[in-house]
């Protein structure tokens, strides 16, 4: 029995997290490098932006809006 997994954003749980991923990576990178910042706030701002993206694109795209 082949069962192939793919990678896909279509699940609403995964679209969310990557999300997640996405915002506390940038953020965290660019505020430690650029602004000088201590790596917990930039942790906690990328988190609530990627969660807070990530649900609103959720949001869009199941009202068609996106």
């Amino acid at each position: 029995m082949d069962v192939v997994r793919r990678f896909t954003l279509e699940n609403p749980w995964l679209f969310v997290f990557a999300n997640i991923v996405v915002g506390l990576v940038v953020v965290s990178v660019i505020q430690t490098t650029l602004f000088d910042v201590t790596l917990t706030g930039a942790v906690i701002e990328g988190s609530v932006l990627g969660l807070s993206t990530g649900v609103a694109l959720l949001f869009l795209r199941k009202n068609g809006d996106f």
